[in-house]
């Protein structure tokens, strides 16, 4: 089977997010770490909207800058 060349399957599209474990004492329930592997980039996050925001930041830097005025 080849692979699909379509933009679900782009690989700088991957990022690798990594949760700890939550057992601790004080440890936070959503917490974590996320990583945008082509750019080898990462940030620590302790909820979700933190995590978002870096999936997104890095989204929006990747692409095309035709892309992006067109959202304006």
């Amino acid at each position: 089977m080849k692979p699909n060349p379509s933009a679900k399957n782009l690989p700088d599209l991957v990022f690798v997010v990594q949760f700890h474990d939550p057992t601790g004492p004080g440890s936070v329930h959503f917490a974590g770490r996320a990583e945008h592997l082509m750019a080898g980039e990462s940030r620590g996050f302790e909820t979700p909207e933190e995590l978002a925001d870096f999936l997104e930041r890095v989204m929006n830097q990747l692409k095309p800058r035709s892309q992006k005025d067109k959202r304006r």
